[in-house]
């Protein structure tokens, strides 16, 4: 290959197996970029004469994808885990001492009297016990006793803290509308567990982050998604001050910032908001882009918090947290696409899933009513208008996991947009027919289902920090439903085989679908001119090979705008 230190303002691509997401020209050997663009793609012989002059790089038959992009992440969660405790894949209480421990000990700047010791990633249903652990479970260890210590479950919506921020609370509610405070049930006892609504007790008291903090922060989780190939990603749920923090790092630093971010703003409480917030629209050359606002529903499976219209086979005492009224919404969703918002709607359970498509759907009723009031529509126009709405403003559900089978067609009948994680579905196989039961389970990760309804779209994700960053292994949990060993718990074949995708549409999930779900579909998302100049050389053809070689796929060079972000090449 002839490679120069310098990037240049153009060079061609050629002699390469290249996969464009573009469904008007799949599979070519050859493309153009000049300034941070694709401006020809084709065969090399018409390129090199067209574009005569150009640096010519052979890739030498190595397999290129689209820059992929991650549909449903928390970008600053994910850098908060790189520096703290690492808790995933602990498999006992015993475990996650030890890691504490570690953790103390490389670091002895940790102040004891102002600092919080931090950690992710653990999962209860890993352990032999399959309960949630107590402040008595960190406290026994008499070194680690005398730190503040804020754990989070993997799934973001459980943290479990110490006796030393148990005593930094003060007016402990009784209960907390859409959270559950853990309490021992003789004693009353605060048990150090919060879940989803209750959450944010503890967060009201955490120290904040210094901006320097925040930048490492930052630097950590950009750094580890480009090694992965991803170059966009939806944040899904940023607080205002974060929004500020992005727009000032893109502003004044925007080589620090080298992914195409599309952030929704977090509303916690489902309410309107917009007034502290304006459309960005790819500011710092397509790096920032807000036009959305994320709402939730009900927290998750493996909490019990997934909010289902019967109890958990499980567990008939639960049947999971609504974390705020539906029926309050419809005026506020008016107001958010009347400022030109897409919402985004956290839902896990089959009932918070029915609930939010009831209630987009009367919202997008109000909404065609309200412009034609003048009119006297029909039922049929009325529907008609619904759909053409739908498909304008492309409101989306966060997660959609479990569903009634009815409910799947009214999805695809109502052109919402389900966001879905093919590596939760793996990681949940373990337990969830346990907790839903033979007949609940049909309607949960029903991909092909959603497909066959008609959805516009079927973008994928990983939901990291919750799952892992690396998309092949979201790629491989969609077309083989199975874990990294080649198991399921139905064998072989994977879970529930019926609902497995394609190659095509797992690789489309994480770049043409992913952006049409973010607008940004004549930018990005796929390797078509006039689109910004996003792609990865990956070591394998991901088409072509086993099933089982997708997940050891690694990433040799990852290009953001044209210009090489990782690998130790330039081009």
């Amino acid at each position: 290959m002839s490679y120069s230190s310098e990037p240049s303002n153009g060079y061609i691509i050629y002699n390469a197996n290249i996969y464009t997401s573009d469904d008007t020209l799949p599979k070519i050997e050859s493309f153009v970029v000049m300034n941070g663009k694709f401006v020809d793609v084709g065969n090399k012989i018409d390129l090199m004469k067209k574009w005569n002059g150009l640096k010519c790089i052979d890739l030498q038959g190595r397999t290129i994808l689209p820059g992929l992009i991650d549909a449903h992440v928390h970008l600053m969660g994910l850098g908060e885990s790189l520096l703290s405790v690492n808790l995933v894949g602990t498999k006992s209480v015993e475990e996650v001492r030890e890691r504490i421990r570690e953790y103390i000990n490389s670091h002895p700047e940790i102040n004891i009297t102002t600092d919080w010791i931090t950690g992710w990633g653990w999962d209860q249903t890993q352990w032999k016990s399959k309960s949630f652990p107590t402040y008595e479970d960190l406290d026994c260890d008499p070194f680690i006793k005398k730190y503040s210590i804020s754990l989070s479950r993997i799934d973001g919506h459980a943290l479990l803290v110490n006796k030393n921020i148990l005593d930094k609370l003060v007016n402990v509610p009784k209960t907390v509308e859409g959270g559950e405070i853990g309490r021992n049930r003789e004693t009353n006892e605060l048990t150090g567990i919060f879940i989803d609504n209750a959450m944010q007790l503890i967060k009201k008291i955490m120290p904040l982050p210094s901006e320097q903090l925040l930048l490492q922060q930052l630097r950590s989780a950009i750094s580890k998604i480009h090694s992965f190939g991803l170059i966009g990603v939806h944040d899904a749920g940023i607080p205002l001050n974060i929004l500020e923090f992005f727009k000032k790092v893109v502003n004044e630093q925007p080589e620090k910032f080298n992914i195409r971010n599309y952030a929704m703003i977090e509303s916690l409480e489902n309410t309107y908001n917009g007034d502290d917030v304006e459309i960005i629209e790819g500011l710092g050359d397509g790096r920032l882009t807000v036009r959305s606002v994320k709402f939730f529903m009900d927290g998750a499976l493996g909490s019990w918090g997934a909010a289902l219209l019967e109890p958990y086979s499980d567990d008939p005492t639960k049947q999971g947290l609504l974390i705020s009224d539906p029926t309050l919404l419809p005026p506020v969703i008016k107001k958010w696409i009347d400022k030109g918002f897409q919402v985004n709607t956290h839902c896990i359970g089959d009932k918070a899933n029915q609930l939010i498509i009831n209630t987009y759907e009367q919202a997008f009723r109000e909404y065609v009513l309200s412009q034609n009031e003048d009119k006297e529509l029909t039922e049929q126009e009325v529907n008609d208008e619904m759909k053409k709405l739908a498909e304008k403003v492309r409101f989306r559900i966060e997660h959609a996991q479990i569903l009634t089978l009815e409910d799947i067609k009214r999805i695809g009948r109502l052109n919402i947009i389900p966001s879905m994680q093919p590596t939760h579905a793996t990681s949940d196989m373990s337990y969830a027919e346990q907790r839903l039961g033979n007949e609940r389970i049909k309607g949960a990760y029903a991909w092909r289902s959603l497909i066959e309804a008609g959805v516009k779209a079927f973008p994928l994700s990983s939901d990291f920090p919750v799952e892992s960053v690396n998309p092949f292994l979201g790629i491989h949990a969609a077309i083989t439903r199975k874990w990294v060993n080649g198991q399921s718990p139905h064998g072989e074949n994977g879970w529930f085989p019926s609902q497995k995708l394609t190659r095509q549409e797992a690789l489309k999930g994480f770049t043409i679908d992913a952006a049409y779900a973010a607008f940004n579909e004549a930018i990005m998302g796929s390797i078509s001119i006039g689109k910004y100049a996003d792609f990865i050389v990956i070591d394998r053809d991901i088409m072509e090979i086993s099933e089982s070689e997708i997940v050891d796929t690694q990433v040799l060079k990852t290009v953001f705008g044209g210009k090489v972000v990782f690998g130790d090449l330039l081009f």
